[in-house]
């Protein structure tokens, strides 16, 4: 426990020297001034989740990306792993220090958007469970590129297929079954049940079985992938 607290003191460090943290704040209270602005809109609260689903994941998948490159272009990452600093430790603290900063931004916009109305069990296992699935990818996306526009180009489909696809039934655009079987169709609907007022308990209990087997079924691959590609490449 000690070495995951001084791993996410220094992630938290790079993050706020790359200024991703102070990115991330400037865009959520945008995004916030436009909600309380708009509180009247119809159907604010399927805005909300669109919004909500992917600002978390943008951060996960393109921040993580972004650190890992600079690091590895500085040889950061080839003299930080022969020293021995435990790799299950380097990538939860990566993981773990964005999900906080994603979970703080989409709680920010909750707020502005419908005050504190909404369940904030369901609300914040939503959120984590997408920002961890994209910080997944994009650890997974990086192993393959240390360039990032390459991580750019190559991302913004994946997020597209791996984050969006199962927004086409929540919107009613499609009713395809095999949709709901995406990583992020756990996290959907548990953001989008924080705002109902009598949430479908099997639903519910089907969202937060099939995020937690997503993200340990996408840690195991990434893992692999990242001691195979990055650490003994």
């Amino acid at each position: 426990m000690k070495s995951l607290i001084v791993q996410l003191r220094w992630q938290f460090l790079l993050l706020n020297r790359n200024n991703i943290i102070t990115i991330s704040i400037a865009v959520t209270i945008v995004y916030a001034l436009a909600f309380f602005a708009l509180q009247d809109l119809d159907n604010l609260d399927k805005v909300l989740t669109l919004l909500i689903l992917n600002d978390p994941a943008i951060i996960g998948m393109f921040f993580i990306g972004l650190s890992v490159i600079m690091e590895r272009n500085q040889q950061v990452l080839s003299a930080l792993f022969v020293t021995p600093v435990n790799h299950h430790l380097y990538l939860m603290s990566r993981i773990f220090s964005l999900t906080l900063v994603g979970w703080i931004c989409a709680l920010g916009m909750a707020l502005a958007a419908v005050g504190p109305t909404f369940n904030f069990l369901h609300f914040s296992a939503g959120t984590i469970g997408v920002c961890v699935l994209s910080c997944l990818a994009g650890l997974y996306l990086v192993c393959y590129t240390s360039e990032f526009m390459h991580f750019t180009l190559r991302s913004i489909p994946l997020l597209m297929v791996f984050i969006n696809l199962p927004l086409l039934n929540y919107f009613e655009v499609t009713d395809i079954w095999a949709f709901n079987l995406m990583p992020s169709y756990g996290s959907l609907k548990l953001i989008a049940s924080a705002y109902g007022n009598s949430p479908d308990t099997t639903l519910l209990l089907y969202s937060y079985a099939a995020q937690i087997f997503w993200i340990a079924l996408l840690y195991w691959w990434v893992y692999r992938t990242f001691m195979s590609k990055i650490v003994n490449a």
